[in-house]
């Protein structure tokens, strides 16, 4: 199976990290492209964002369709464009935010969200993730922390990693002391190894919010399954100038 990965940013400095955490992942017989939008903002720490890089998002995810990919994802927490993507495509899309939460809410009852500053924290209470109301109608985390101080919260991730590691370890054991939270998953999807420190240093559950998108992926593609067309129904045939 072949599998598009976009990175709905216009810097592919992820790109790379991104390809190997999948690579160790995949199923032997997937095919794995992670490709970033040409235009757009080069990280999303807002909803400003957010739109920003949403209609170059499908545009690259209908391209992934004409391309002959079996399926799309879409990396970033915050998911941006999922629910127009999914309408637009018959091949199956999913969002790490989207799948990751599912899986979270499995594994434990009270979660908590650690992100590496406010951004991703306050944009997520702000874009209705959460509740009966939701896009997902989800629990609403038990916690919301911050694990870092960082002058870009995205983009300067790698350049304080250490930083970024230990402020996210002391968020993470605080959620669980005084929020009572049993189930941890970080905020932002370039937090690969800050997820890998903390599954070693914590006794709870700390989801990749990355592989489950590939993995369910996967399991749609190998059962025939994609979204629902009277859930995501097709757009109507329109112009549509940029």
């Amino acid at each position: 199976m072949r599998i598009k990965v976009i990175v709905p940013v216009s810097t592919d400095m992820w790109n790379k990290m991104i390809k190997e955490q999948y690579e160790k992942y995949k199923d032997p017989d997937t095919e794995i492209d992670v490709i970033n939008i040409k235009k757009g903002p080069e990280s999303i720490t807002s909803l400003y964002d957010d739109a920003w890089a949403a209609l170059f998002t499908i545009k690259e995810a209908e391209k992934a369709e004409e391309e002959g990919y079996d399926g799309v994802i879409i990396y970033c927490m915050l998911d941006p464009a999922l629910q127009a993507v999914k309408q637009a495509l018959t091949i199956p899309a999913v969002g790490i935010a989207e799948t990751s939460l599912h899986l979270a809410h499995q594994l434990g009852n009270r979660l908590a969200m650690i992100g590496p500053g406010p951004i991703g924290i306050d944009t997520n209470k702000n874009y209705a993730t959460f509740g009966d109301e939701g896009r997902y109608g989800l629990p609403a985390p038990v916690s919301l922390r911050e694990g870092a101080e960082l002058e870009d919260q995205v983009l300067d991730i790698f350049k304080k990693m250490d930083e970024v590691k230990k402020g996210l370890l002391k968020a993470a054991k605080k959620a669980i002391e005084e929020d009572g939270a049993d189930v941890i998953l970080l905020d932002c999807g370039a937090l690969v190894e800050p997820t890998e420190y903390l599954q070693k240093n914590l006794d709870v559950p700390v989801v990749s919010n990355s592989i489950p998108a590939l993995k369910t992926l996967e399991m749609m593609i190998k059962l025939g399954l994609s979204q629902s067309k009277k859930a995501f129904p097709k757009p109507e045939k329109k112009k549509r100038l940029m």
